[in-house]
């Protein structure tokens, strides 16, 4: 196919005009967000002459009034009688209206802002109409912002709405409205009662609820009552679900789900409620089914009953209840109460196996809050044997200091006792701690006699005294320093990989030949050599020119996308408002998990960045991966850690841990040791740790803005469906002034080599995530900032490292992990969304030499390889729908074998050129199809990064705008290369990480990388 030159000259110049006008619109864009910040902090300025009545507003004038009345209460409460001077003008009645209107309209974002609107004015007529929207309502997130703005008016009588709009509804819907529900506080106590008696799952789950909120003598028996009836309620929920089909509709809850049947077909449909399913099965189109559900009920009653009313549980019933979770939660529950009769309890549930657990964690509580009962718990000890004298001697480390200086007077029997049970139990961490912190020489004298003598058999103690005791107490010890040493990670090479790269290569070397012989097979022998080669340079080029169209109009596909996704995705933040987030259970609570390797220059102002975070549920676990530096040390110093035994369950295999330190008064951080084994392995360490919902893994080197925790987290309210992993921006750090782990002002890096991978950063984050999250088939979500569902994780196997259940190690596990969520989710064909927050900033360090970007491209291509080859089966596999018919072949295609077509295409290009082949045609084909649709590109890219917020100066924009323009000149072309090599070294012996070294956060704005 000939493209004449007219057309493609056309083609030219639409995209330099294209290209002047995004340009143009990124500045003026800037000037009006600029001018918008402006007004928004004059307004705030002069917020009491806002409230002046506005009668004689122009409808215009009174839109812009309430929409800055609606940001400026996300940080100025506005009393009562100021709003009711302001939403008594007849103007603001117009608008009312035309709210009520909309409330009715098709298109969800008009009705969730109406009614954000509405809730603002919060007359009794808004009130209505929003009633009357919610219970028709049949979108479940738009549904939770209607319940948000009835709570928002906090008028009683809006009550019964929102009960009736939790019949038939998710679990993900009922679990946040119940806690709209519990703050209308002591409105709920007489009107609660008329629904005690009622059968459904909703009701009651909304009662337990309410119980833990509300101190109510009646929802206390309520909760007694739910766990008496308990086991007869799920034998009757079991009888009638005994003869239900392995088969029935989507809308049921048990059996297998059959896509496109209708809830109709369902021989068991009965009458159906709201359309969602079976009336007999209203609990919740999900895995679980009635009577788990209704087990679920029970476990969180005895939890509210334990948090509040203790003494309830405190009875032969529930300390012997058949069901083991109700019994552990009631047998823990006596450590609340500080009674001599509790203290015997406990003591005689720790002898039995299957209340040990909780009997350990009663008796911690009592002692810690009573400490009066020690002299009963030395007693015991004194009397037990066997598996009670060594529990017995755990409960006792969490007093160790008191158990310890009773060395020096006349309990010095039952002192050593305790100690020489925890050294032959291998617990030593609290032992060890406490010998570095004391300053007393006669206690350190005995402690030091007793240790000495157990150090022969005890292989935990002789080692953790070598790793972590002074020198002066290793003398007196008379036993040398242990250095930990990283172990040497063996990867393998997959000689089955190795030999389909071999074919790619060769089919990727031999592909454009083929086509050359293909065309021209009447001509091959009629032709000399050197005339066929200089057609072949010729078609070679034309072939490129094609593809490099193809890959950019691809990429242009992706940034229209992107473009539409962008404002869905504002549109959904800006109904988001700050009062609404920080409601309880709104948002997932969040572990953010830290690993560490030698980041000892930043992982301070890091750490400290990630614990002022605004966000309601969460806590931080830094895991030092074996650092040969003074990343611990620098953590234990700074934040006054005490090593401590701290209870974790390995649901996922890591590398062994060497110690967990905590400090009380700042209960949010927990830092873990281990040995070296890589990122992957770290983080699944983190994740046996975390105890959150939601875990967001991030490089301990980066830096979070205050509130990107929030964007990010936000995303799980807007599909109503399982958001399994959510990811981030990443951009580059270097040239920010940071100061206490706070960005103090975002600037473009000085290093050029740096500033290309600002703009590289940009165009894969506002180009690429965010045209593949439109299609819900985005497949990366970066290491360096990414949230996931724990359990979801958890199930997939965790990270892919050689310990764990696929026994496999990658270097591109941020990918890994989301290709195989994708994979597990689809086969097990539930509904998910991963998804991706424009708004959410992460800024991390890019290395800033050329060795250092050069190995850092090559691991990356490694990955990309290893996970191709890993997940192969994806690859145009229907049953995987878009992510198996189009995700997959994209990265097999364009990123994975395009490289090796880039790279030849660009030598022939160069052959033409040196040798005169090029003629204006295939020069300006060249140039359109491989430079000036990339320049778009990347300024488009630029322009939605500041779709809504001002990053960068003028003086900025105008650099990154300038190296937009000059990547396509050279930088991305050695990119290429780069490429290339990766591929080429994945077929050799493995190389690892090639981690490059860390600068450090600077104050003058300075940060980079050096090579390693």
């Amino acid at each position: 196919m000939t493209i004449p030159s007219e057309y493609l000259l056309g083609a030219a110049v639409l995209f330099l005009w294209l290209t002047v006008f995004v340009v143009l619109r990124t500045l003026l864009n800037k000037a009006r967000l600029a001018i918008k910040q402006e007004t928004l902090k004059s307004q705030l300025r002069q917020l009491p002459q806002i409230f002046a009545p506005v009668y004689e507003q122009s409808k215009h004038m009174m839109r812009m009034l309430l929409d800055h009345i609606l940001y400026l209460t996300q940080n100025v409460n506005i009393s009562a009688q100021q709003k009711q001077r302001l939403f008594n003008a007849e103007t603001v009645s117009y608008f009312e209206r035309t709210q009520m209107r909309r409330l009715a309209s098709h298109n969800r974002f008009m009705r969730m802002n109406a009614a954000r609107l509405l809730a603002s004015f919060g007359t009794d007529n808004a009130r209505k109409a929003i009633e009357k929207a919610l219970l028709r309502e049949k979108h479940f997130p738009t549904r939770l912002y209607l319940a948000n703005a009835l709570s928002d008016i906090k008028d009683a009588r809006s009550l019964h709405a929102l009960i009736q709009s939790l019949k038939g509804a998710h679990y993900w819907y009922r679990n946040k409205v119940n806690m709209l529900i519990a703050s209308y506080g002591d409105a709920l106590k007489d009107f609660m009662r008329g629904y005690y008696w009622s059968a459904d799952i909703e009701i009651r789950e909304l009662l337990v609820d309410l119980a833990g909120v509300i101190p109510c003598v009646e929802l206390k028996e309520y909760l007694a009552d739910i766990l008496h009836r308990g086991f007869g309620e799920i034998g009757k929920i079991e009888k009638q679900t005994a003869n239900l089909p392995s088969k029935c509709c989507y809308y049921c809850v048990h059996g297998q789900i059959e896509a496109g049947k209708d809830h109709r077909q369902c021989p068991y449909r009965g009458k159906v409620a709201n359309n969602f399913h079976c009336w007999r099965y209203r609990t919740l189109v999900t895995s679980l089914s009635p009577a788990v559900s209704y087990h679920r009920l029970m476990v969180r009653a005895a939890e509210t009953l334990e948090r509040f009313y203790p003494d309830e549980l405190d009875c032969e019933y529930y300390l012997e209840h058949v069901d083991k979770d109700i019994q552990s939660i009631a047998v823990r529950s006596l450590g609340h109460s500080a009674r001599e009769r509790n203290v015997r309890t406990l003591l005689f549930y720790l002898e039995r196996d299957e209340t040990a657990q909780a009997a350990r964690a009663g008796l911690r509580l009592l002692l810690n809050s009573h400490p009066q009962y020690m002299p009963q718990m030395i007693e015991a000890f004194r009397n037990s044997d066997g598996v009670l004298h060594n529990r017995l001697a755990e409960v006792l480390s969490s007093r160790i200091e008191y158990v310890l200086t009773k060395l020096l007077g006349y309990e010095h029997d039952f002192a050593a006792g305790v100690v020489n049970e925890l050294i032959t139990m291998g617990r030593v961490s609290e032992l060890i701690e406490f010998l570095k912190r004391n300053r007393n020489k006669e206690l350190e004298a005995k402690l030091v006699d007793i240790i000495r003598s157990r150090l022969s058999d005890s292989e935990v103690l002789a080692r953790e005294c070598g790793l972590f005791l002074p020198d002066h107490l290793l003398q007196e010890l008379g036993i040398s320093r242990i250095s930990p040493l990283a172990k040497k990670r063996e990867e393998k090479l997959d000689r089955k990989m190795v030999r389909r790269l071999y074919v790619m290569l060769s089919f990727a070397v031999v592909f454009f030949p083929l086509l050359y012989v293909l065309k021209y097979y009447d001509r091959l022998g009629a032709m000399p050599f050197v005339q066929h080669l200089k057609y072949f340079v010729l078609n070679f080029n034309i072939n490129f020119a094609y593809y490099a169209m193809a890959v950019n109009a691809i990429y242009l596909g992706l940034l229209f996308l992107s473009k539409l996704n962008i404002r869905r995705a504002s549109r959904l933040w800006e109904l988001k408002g700050m009062t609404m987030l920080f409601k309880p259970r709104m948002l997932p609570s969040v572990s953010i998990i830290a690993p560490a390797y030698n980041e000892e220059m930043t992982i301070i102002e890091s750490a400290n960045s990630l614990l002022n975070l605004k966000y309601p549920d969460y806590e931080l676990v830094v895991v030092n991966d074996g650092s040969k530096d003074n990343t611990l040390r620098t953590l234990i110093e700074h934040f006054d850690l005490k090593k401590t035994d701290f209870s974790y369950q390995e649901r996922l295999k890591h590398y062994p841990i060497r110690g967990i330190y905590t400090n009380p008064a700042i209960p949010r951080l927990i830092v873990v040791d281990k040995e070296n084994g890589g990122k992957a392995d770290t983080l699944n360490a983190g994740i046996n740790v975390a105890s959150k919902e939601y875990f967001c893994g991030i490089d301990a080197d980066s830096l979070l803005e205050s509130d990107a925790l929030l964007k990010i987290a936000s995303l799980t309210l807007d599909y109503g469906v399982e958001t399994p992993a959510l990811g981030g921006n990443v951009f580059p750090i270097n040239g920010c002034k940071v100061d206490k782990g706070k960005i103090e002002k975002i600037g473009v890096p000085r290093n050029w080599l740096a500033r290309l991978q600002m703009v590289e950063y940009l165009r894969a984050f506002m180009c690429g995530r965010l045209g593949w999250d439109y299609l819900n088939s985005l497949l990366i979500i970066s290491g360096a900032f990414g949230l996931f569902r724990k359990e979801r994780v958890v199930a997939a196997g965790g990270y892919l490292t050689s310990s764990g259940q696929y026994q496999k190690d990658t270097v591109g596990e941020d990918m890994e992990l989301v290709v195989r969520i994708s994979r597990l989710m689809r086969e097990k064909k539930l509904k998910y969304r991963i998804s991706y927050a424009f708004n959410a900033n992460c800024w991390t360090e890019v290395p800033e030499e050329m060795s250092s970007l050069k190995k850092q491209r090559n691991r990356w291509q490694r990955g990309l390889i290893d996970i191709m080859n890993f997940h192969r089966k994806l690859i145009f596999n229907p049953s995987y729908g878009v992510m198996g018919l189009v995700a997959m072949p994209y990265y097999l295609i364009f990123e994975m074998i395009g490289p090796l077509f880039e790279i030849q295409g660009y030598l022939m290009v160069a052959i033409a050129a040196i040798f005169g082949m090029l003629s204006v045609r295939l020069a300006l084909l060249l140039f359109f199809a491989s430079i000036l649709m990339g320049i778009f590109i990347s300024i488009s890219s630029v322009r939605i990064a500041e779709h809504l917020n001002v990053y960068f100066s003028y003086r900025d924009t105008l650099k990154l705008l300038k190296t937009a323009i000059l990547e396509n000149f050279g930088p991305r072309q050695l990119f290429s290369f780069w490429r290339v090599l990766g591929f080429l070294n994945a077929m050799r012996k493995p190389q690892g990480w090639d981690k490059f070294a860390r600068k450090g956060f600077a104050g003058s704005g300075q940060a980079g990388g050096k090579a390693a």
